[in-house]
């Protein structure tokens, strides 16, 4: 993930001139959460500082975005680990496949594999997309 540059007057490349975030960025990166929360904070007024229940506010997202995105990352593991525990069920089973552009292969599972989040079941020397299984044997 990139982090936004800062421009020559101090401020983020994907800040509006009136301190709005642009529309093509978004802050599902914790990276430029506290990049925009730093330079709102070196940017203040001296005479007139930010209100400490606004920074408080602040620094509570940036503690939530944090933990949502920890979240995420754990739900993706298990979700992967899940997806091969169902297909290991499937070893020493026979299988038939098909998609809408092949007729399909059937045969007994040897092994599971997870790919590009994709699990893969082995039929003989071919790995099977698991999603395109039609019918299961014993």
């Amino acid at each position: 993930m990139t982090i936004a540059p800062i421009n020559v007057s101090g401020s983020a490349t994907n800040i509006n001139p009136d301190g709005t975030v642009k529309s093509t960025n978004s802050f599902s990166d914790k990276n430029s959460f506290l990049l925009l929360l730093v330079n709102e904070l070196r940017n203040q007024d001296p005479t007139s500082p930010t209100d400490e229940k606004q920074t408080l506010s602040q620094l509570a997202q940036f503690s939530q975005l944090e933990q949502i995105q920890n979240l995420n990352t754990t739900l993706s593991a298990t979700s992967g680990f899940s997806q091969v525990a169902q297909s290991a069920a499937l070893i020493g089973k026979t299988i038939s496949t098909a998609t809408d552009t092949d007729a399909g292969v059937s045969g007994v599972v040897s092994s599971v594999s997870l790919s590009g989040g994709k699990t893969y079941l082995t039929v003989g020397s071919q790995n099977i997309d698991s999603s395109t299984i039609t019918s299961i044997k014993q």
